[in-house]
């Protein structure tokens, strides 16, 4: 007998290996954003980056590759502000699409970021 997978169990799976995007997504930051994260050792940005990834996939349920890199990359360079907002978590883990509630919310907090700035 096959198994039968969710559609959000599939999606999980073909998400990138934590280990390979964490690497990625950290030198990323470090080309695109060295201000933001200057005070931040290597191993401590890799650790931060694969907190808000397994955060990011495994609670929040968000699948989509462009909307978790974005998601991990905010997340990460503001100190992992994202996942620790009880309001956002809420509105997440209630969202009939966790992929497109976190592109909602990314751009409010992308625009709230400009307009402070």
């Amino acid at each position: 007998m096959p198994i039968e997978l969710t559609a959000e169990q599939e999606a999980l799976l073909r998400l990138p290996e934590p280990e390979s995007f964490t690497g990625r997504i950290a030198a990323e930051l470090r080309r695109d954003m060295p201000e933001d994260i200057r005070h931040t050792s290597d191993q401590q940005l890799s650790s931060a980056v694969r907190e808000s990834y397994d955060f990011a996939t495994y609670e929040l349920h968000i699948t989509r590759v462009p909307t978790l890199v974005r998601w991990v990359r905010a997340d990460t360079t503001h100190n992992g502000l994202l996942r620790r907002e009880p309001a956002v978590v809420l509105k997440m883990k209630v969202a009939a699409n966790p992929n497109l509630t976190a592109e909602d919310l990314l751009s409010i907090f992308r625009a709230q970021t400009n307009w402070r700035n």
